[in-house]
C-alpha cells in the first residue's frame, strides 16, 4: 500500500487495465477465428454445389392401371447425364426390383443425357399397393440425388 497525504491507495488500478486488455484481446481473437471459419464455409457453399443440385429427373407421366406394373415416364432436366441403372425405386418406403428401362435419344439404355427421357417399369407386387392411394416414389441415385414423385395405384396421369 502506498500512503500520499495521508491516503492509502492499492495497486489494483494496474491489474483491472492489464485484465481488461487481456478480455479485449481474447475477444478480437475468437472473432478472427470465426470469421476466418465464416468464410471458409461460405466459399466451400457457393463454390460447389455438388452433383445432386445437378441431378433434375422430372416424371411426365405414368401408368399404374394394371396390376404390379407402375410405368414411369422420366425426363432428364437438369445439367448432367443421370444413370437410372445405379439408382434405387422406392413406392411407398418399398424398395423395388431392378426396373427394366426403354429411352428415347439423346439418352441411351440407362443414362438419360440432358433433355433426355425414358420410360421405367416398375415391378410393384399388387399385395403392397391399394387401389386408389396416393403413393410416393421415389429415385435415389448413386451420387446422392433424390428425386420424389407421386402416383395413384390403379390410375395413370
Amino acid at each position: 500500500m502506498m500512503t500520499i497525504m495521508g491516503k492509502r491507495f492499492t495497486n489494483r488500478g494496474i491489474s483491472t487495465i492489464i485484465a481488461a486488455l487481456l478480455l479485449i484481446a481474447i475477444a478480437i481473437a475468437a472473432g478472427v477465428l470465426l470469421y476466418v471459419f465464416s468464410i471458409g464455409l461460405i466459399g466451400s457453399l457457393q463454390g460447389s454445389g455438388g452433383q445432386q443440385v445437378k441431378d433434375q429427373v422430372i416424371m411426365e407421366a405414368y401408368n399404374w392401371q394394371t396390376a404390379g406394373t407402375l410405368v414411369l415416364q422420366l425426363r432428364n432436366t437438369g445439367s448432367t447425364t443421370v444413370n437410372l441403372s445405379t439408382g434405387d425405386f422406392y413406392v411407398g418406403g418399398i424398395l423395388l426390383a431392378t426396373p427394366t428401362f426403354s429411352c428415347t435419344a439423346p439418352a441411351t439404355s440407362t443414362a438419360m443425357a440432358p433433355g433426355g427421357a425414358c420410360q421405367a417399369t416398375l415391378a410393384a407386387t399388387a399385395a403392397s399397393y391399394s387401389s386408389g392411394v396416393a403413393y410416393t416414389v421415389k429415385l435415389s441415385l448413386a451420387d446422392g440425388g433424390v428425386m420424389s414423385f407421386s402416383a395413384i395405384d390403379g390410375s395413370s396421369a
